[in-house]
């Protein structure tokens, strides 16, 4: 994928139907999408899917948008959810962290935390 083309930047890959639902529920916001379909997107047997652009200045309400719907989906499956964890900082002058994703402690020399992989790339 080009990183930006005629103003718009792709936002992700994902399955058509559910490019199709973020499209009618931006729409609602007044944010436009496009899908695009790109043959190096889909291998043999996977789903259909399309790469969707927005603008950049759209950005921030696709954000908020995806945001409320995961605590939505949260909220509905009895998620109980550690907001202290969720906005705490990866520290790399600390000896331990803690990941806010999943809970484990690990080294800070370590830049991805063991259990879950989610990589912490500290400010310089």
């Amino acid at each position: 994928m080009d990183f930006q083309e005629n103003g718009k930047v792709p936002i992700g890959i994902i399955e058509v139907n559910e490019a199709k639902k973020l499209m009618e529920a931006m729409a609602e916001k007044g944010v436009e999408l496009e899908a695009r379909h790109n043959e190096q997107t889909c291998r043999t047997k996977c789903k259909p899917s399309v790469e969707v652009w927005v603008k950049l200045e759209d950005i921030p309400a696709i954000q908020q948008y995806m945001h409320e719907k995961n605590l939505s989906i949260l909220e509905a499956e009895g998620v109980d959810i550690d907001h202290e964890r969720l906005n705490s900082v990866y520290d790399p002058e600390s000896k331990i962290a803690v990941c806010p994703a999943c809970g484990t402690e690990f080294d800070t020399d370590q830049k991805e935390c063991p259990e879950c992989g989610l990589v912490f790339i500290p400010e310089e």
